[in-house]
C-alpha cells in the first residue's frame, strides 16, 4: 500500500476536517482565504499564514511562517517570538521547522491536528539520508565538493574534466565521451530520498519523455542513467555558463537590447516546451545557459528534472528545503497549489528572471527579518519602474503583468508573454 499522510482536525473551530495526501504536496494553515485549512478572520490565535506543511509521503515537515504565537508539536513550541527578543534578534534565529512522525499532534490555539501516516509498518523517523556504502559516484561528488584533485575519473563512458558547478543535489563536470571525444556537461545528482526499483523505473520513464525535447533554445540531454543511487545526465555543453554567473561577473544589469534578445530566445524554448505539454517548474537565471561569453544564444536547461524527481518520490522537500536562489523566482501558487502548476507558473518565473536581468533586483523584497516563504506568500510584488525608472513604460507594463500574483491578470502562456515583449520594444 503506498504511503499516505493524513491530517485529522480533532479539536477547535474546524474540528472534523480531514486532509489526505498520497503524493508530494503542500498544506497551508492560517486565517487567509488561500489557506487549505482556514480559520475565522477574527481568530486571534492564528496568523494569516501560520504554518506550511510539506508532505512527500511518508515524510512530512512543518514550518512555522513567522507566526506571533508559534506552532506547537506534541506540546513543544516551534516559532513565535520570545518576549525577551527584539525583532532584530528574532531574525537571527533559524526558521523553525520540524519533521513529523505518525501520531504527532499539532496545535495552534484551540485547533489540534492529529498526524497519521498510513501504508508504513512503523513510525516514520525524520527523513534523513539512509546510511549506505559510498558508490563511486558518491565519492566523485564528495571529491568535487571538497575541491580535491586526483586521477581522472570516468563515469558511464565519460572522462571527467574540470568542475563546472555545484548545487544542493550534485555537481556538473565538463566531460569527454570516450567513444568519440565529444564534449558534454555531465551532471551528477544525488536524490534526497532512498532509490528503489520502482522509483528508478518511474524516474527513467519521466526523464526519457522530457529528455526528448529538441529545440535551439533548450539544452539537449544526450544521455542519462544511474549508478547506485546517483543519477547522471550528459547535457549539451554551453561554454558561456549560466546567466546567473554572467550577471555575477558583470555586477550590473544587462543592456536593454541584450536582455530582450536573451529573454525572447528563452521564451522561444519555453513556448515550444509548453506546446509539447511540459512545464519547467524551476526557471531562474541559474537554469538559463549561454552558448558563449558574448551571450549569443540563451538556452533553458534542467527541463523536466524537477518534475521527474518529484514523480519518482526522489525530490525530498523542495518547498521547506528550498535551494538558494529558487524562492526569489518562485510563483506564489507553487506554495499554495503545488501539484497543479501550469504554463502561467513558468511565465511568472521567466518574468522574474527578465526583471532581474534589467535591475539586478528581485521582484519581492526579501528582508532578513522575515521568513522568505512568508514573503512569497505575502505577495507584494514591486513594480519594475520602482526599481529602475528608466525602463520604458510599455516594457514595464509587460514585465509587471508577467509577475502578477493574480493568474487571471498574468499572461497565460510563454507565447503570449513573448509576443507582448516584442510589441513593447
Amino acid at each position: 500500500m503506498p504511503a499516505r499522510v493524513c491530517l485529522d482536525v480533532v479539536a477547535g473551530p474546524i474540528q472534523g476536517k480531514h486532509f489526505e495526501f498520497d503524493g508530494h504536496d503542500t498544506f497551508l494553515f492560517g486565517r487567509a482565504p488561500d489557506c487549505h485549512a482556514e480559520l475565522a478572520p477574527d481568530d486571534a490565535t492564528a496568523s494569516r499564514h501560520h504554518f506550511l506543511l510539506e508532505v512527500n509521503p511518508p515524510a512530512a515537515r512543518l514550518r512555522d511562517l513567522g507566526s506571533l504565537n508559534g506552532t506547537y508539536v506534541n506540546g513543544r513550541k516551534h516559532g513565535g517570538r520570545e518576549k525577551h527578543l527584539s525583532p532584530e534578534q528574532a531574525a537571527q534565529q533559524p526558521w523553525p521547522q520540524v519533521d513529523l512522525r505518525d501520531g504527532d499532534l499539532i496545535r495552534v490555539g484551540a485547533t489540534v491536528i492529529n498526524v497519521r501516516i498510513d501504508g508504513v509498518t512503523a513510525l516514520v523517523p525524520p527523513p534523513t539520508p539512509p546510511v549506505r556504502d559510498p558508490s563511486p559516484l558518491d565519492l566523485l561528488i564528495e571529491v568535487a565538493d571538497s575541491s580535491k584533485t586526483g586521477p581522472q575519473a570516468t563515469v558511464a563512458g565519460y572522462a571527467l574534466g574540470p568542475l563546472l558547478g555545484r548545487g544542493g543535489m550534485g555537481v556538473v563536470h565538463l566531460a569527454t565521451r570516450l567513444s568519440d571525444g565529444a564534449t558534454f556537461a555531465l551532471k551528477l545528482m544525488r536524490p534526497e530520498a532512498a532509490v528503489d526499483a520502482h522509483a528508478r523505473e518511474v524516474f527513467d520513464r519521466e526523464i526519457a519523455v522530457t529528455g526528448s525535447l529538441r529545440h535551439p533554445n533548450v539544452v539537449t540531454m544526450h544521455a542519462h542513467g544511474s549508478q547506485g543511487d546517483v543519477f547522471y545526465f550528459a547535457m549539451e555543453y554551453c561554454a558561456g555558463g549560466s546567466l546567473s554567473g554572467a550577471l555575477l561577473k558583470r555586477q550590473q544589469p544587462l543592456d536593454l537590447e541584450v536582455a530582450m534578445r536573451l529573454a525572447q530566445q528563452a521564451l522561444e524554448g519555453l513556448s515550444f516546451a509548453h506546446d509539447q505539454g511540459f512545464i519547467h517548474r524551476d526557471i531562474k537565471p541559474e537554469n538559463i545557459l549561454l552558448t558563449d561569453a558574448e551571450m549569443t544564444v540563451a538556452k533553458l536547461t534542467d527541463f523536466g528534472l524537477a518534475k521527474s524527481f518529484q514523480q519518482a518520490g526522489l525530490s525530498g522537500m523542495t518547498a521547506t528545503g528550498f535551494a538558494a536562489g529558487t524562492l526569489q523566482f518562485m510563483p506564489r501558487e507553487q506554495l499554495t497549489n503545488f501539484r497543479l502548476l501550469r504554463p502561467a507558473s513558468d511565465v511568472w518565473s521567466m518574468g522574474a528572471t527578465v526583471y532581474y536581468m534589467l535591475t539586478l533586483r528581485y521582484v519581492r523584497d526579501f528582508q532578513a527579518a522575515k521568513d522568505p516563504l512568508a514573503v512569497v506568500l505575502g505577495g507584494n510584488v514591486v513594480p519594475i519602474r520602482d526599481r529602475k525608472p528608466q525602463i520604458p513604460a510599455a516594457l514595464a507594463e509587460v514585465v509587471d503583468r508577467a509577475v502578477d500574483d493574480d493568474l487571471a491578470r498574468r499572461y497565460s502562456s510563454a507565447t503570449e508573454f513573448r509576443d507582448a515583449l516584442r510589441k513593447a520594444l
